[in-house]
């Protein structure tokens, strides 16, 4: 079998929302020519971002097996790949390369920086055709996850520049939302961590409210008891509450809303890539210097850089938090209602 292109993203939901713009080029200049993307268990759920007739998807560990990779090296050995994408920093993935370096294989890829290590080291680096460096160890203003993949697949000339798909997906669902809303996203662990409540969520939502837009409220557990509690709060009110909602259903509430409020993360992530308007709340806990330029690293990798999104960092403070995102919704250079 002759493959176009082979692309590793065996990771996290997340990771592959920041590498969905990247992928999406990949099958796009391939030019209906086949092309396989390895999914993880995690993440294979969301799948139907890339249906196209010439893709074909292998569902892995997130941490490959021994079988898993002996099934890799088999793959590679019987059939014929013009190229290969690994989007995800695995160590075995990168030794691919050297172990198949007879076979003249083009592999190309994301390599990280550290202080301490680097991963692939220098010397497997020399086998790759291709590949861009995630410095994660320097305090200097660096490019985002979005765009090093971007430039992995092909030299940019506005390299700075966020490319994006305007898709829709248009599931029944939509059919009984509102056609103006606001999307909150209810994160129970974030909230915890700043000792936020269910009254703290609903002081938010309040003052969201005052925009006079319906508000659609979803979360990311499969907790029967604040479902419940939640349920039984809005059932009669502005707010929409939709529990446990995944995959399609998801993506199209998610993209039909005219407005994405969420602590930062997937959801910041996945209405970014549908060109929604993004109010991130970048929770922070800043204890010691390095803490700072852990936080300052990874804002600087997964934030996108994106005309309509926004960002502020949450206060323990609610009412310091709420001032702060009333602000940025009626002053915001970006988001402005």
């Amino acid at each position: 079998m002759i493959y176009s292109a082979i692309i590793f993203k065996n990771d996290k939901i997340g990771d592959i929302i920041h590498s969905f713009l990247a992928i999406k080029k990949i099958i796009d200049n391939s030019k209906g020519k086949k092309v396989l993307i390895y999914l993880s268990n995690l993440n294979s759920e969301i799948k139907f971002l890339f249906n196209y007739p010439n893709v074909e998807f292998k569902v892995v560990s997130e941490k490959l097996s021994l079988i898993e990779k002996i099934n890799i090296i088999i793959f590679f050995l019987f059939n014929k790949v013009n190229e290969t994408y690994i989007l995800k920093p695995s160590n075995f993935l990168f030794f691919l390369p050297f172990i198949l370096y007879f076979k003249k294989l083009k592999f190309n890829g994301i390599c990280i920086n550290k202080v301490k290590y680097c991963r692939p080291s220098k010397f497997f680096r020399n086998f790759l055709n291709r590949y861009e460096i995630n410095d994660r160890g320097t305090k200097k203003i660096r490019k985002s996850i979005m765009n090093l993949y971007l430039d992995l697949i092909e030299n940019r000339k506005d390299n700075n520049k966020l490319l994006s798909y305007g898709f829709k997906f248009k599931n029944n669902i939509i059919n009984d939302l509102p056609n103006d809303y606001i999307l909150f996203h209810y994160n129970k662990l974030k909230f915890d961590y700043l000792g936020w409540n269910i009254e703290d969520l609903n002081s938010i939502l309040k003052n969201i409210n005052k925009i006079e837009k319906k508000i659609i409220l979803t979360n990311d557990l499969n907790d029967n008891k604040t479902n419940n509690i939640l349920a039984e709060k809005y059932k009669d009110s502005n707010v929409i509450y939709l529990p446990n909602i995944k995959g399609k259903d998801f993506f199209d509430v998610i993209g039909n809303s005219k407005l994405v409020i969420a602590l930062h993360g997937m959801i910041t992530a996945i209405g970014a890539i549908q060109n929604i308007k993004v109010l991130d709340l970048f929770y922070c806990n800043i204890k010691n210097v390095n803490d700072f330029y852990k936080y300052k690293n990874s804002f600087h990798e997964f934030k996108p850089k994106k005309d309509n999104y926004e960002f502020i960092i949450p206060k323990k403070n609610i009412n310091k938090t709420i001032i702060k995102i009333n602000h940025i919704i009626n002053h915001g250079r970006k988001i402005n209602y």
